[in-house]
């Protein structure tokens, strides 16, 4: 949708008088903003302001689960935890057996779709705003360049609330895994499988 509002005024300026199209047809705009969301999508931009603070939910979710083992880990064995995830394939185990954590994993589940959101927001909005800071032939150009920081702002601001709630809301599985005697023995199996 943000390709699509940004693409529309650069396609109905400049592609418009260079073809001859008085009235771009919305068709044609939708399809290259279609197009190029594929691009983005493939290319996975996202990842430039998801990674950081992905890091940051997934060393969490690690610090609290090695907690919860109740042994000590040194960095080799840390390295194995975190090797193809095994850890998160752990996590995600001990959740699946118990319904209230299944539950609570609903709520995670949303938190991701709106933080990867956000980070596409902010993406796509900055993008837009470097596009309209270049054209500055046109006098409405300077409002949408205004817009497309601003729309960045916001959206870098959404991100970080939503990465602070992801983390509150993973410690919400986390917690009852650290203190629960039959969740942590659980996750204390699948650790020593891993680690021995």
């Amino acid at each position: 949708m943000i390709i699509l509002l940004g693409s529309y005024p650069i396609f109905q300026f400049h592609l418009g008088e260079a073809f001859d199209i008085k009235g771009l047809n919305v068709t044609y705009v939708s399809f290259l903003s279609i197009l190029l969301g594929g691009v983005y999508y493939q290319l996975n931009i996202q990842r430039l302001i998801t990674k950081p603070s992905h890091f940051l939910i997934t060393k969490n979710i690690l610090d609290k689960l090695i907690l919860a083992y109740g042994k000590s880990v040194d960095k080799e064995q840390r390295k194995n935890l975190k090797y193809k995830d095994a850890y998160m394939t752990t996590f995600y185990s001990v959740i699946d057996n118990d319904e209230s954590l299944k539950r609570k994993g609903e709520n995670v589940r949303f938190n991701g779709i709106f933080w990867t959101s956000t980070a596409d927001s902010a993406v796509i909005s900055v993008f837009f705003y470097y596009i309209y800071k270049n054209l500055t032939d046109i006098p409405q150009y300077v409002v949408l360049q205004q817009v497309f920081f601003f729309a960045a702002l916001i959206s870098l601001a959404l991100h970080i609330i939503s990465v602070i709630k992801h983390i509150n809301l993973s410690n919400k599985q986390l917690n009852p895994i650290i203190n629960d005697k039959k969740l942590s023995g659980v996750l204390k199996t699948k650790f020593d499988e891993i680690l021995y």
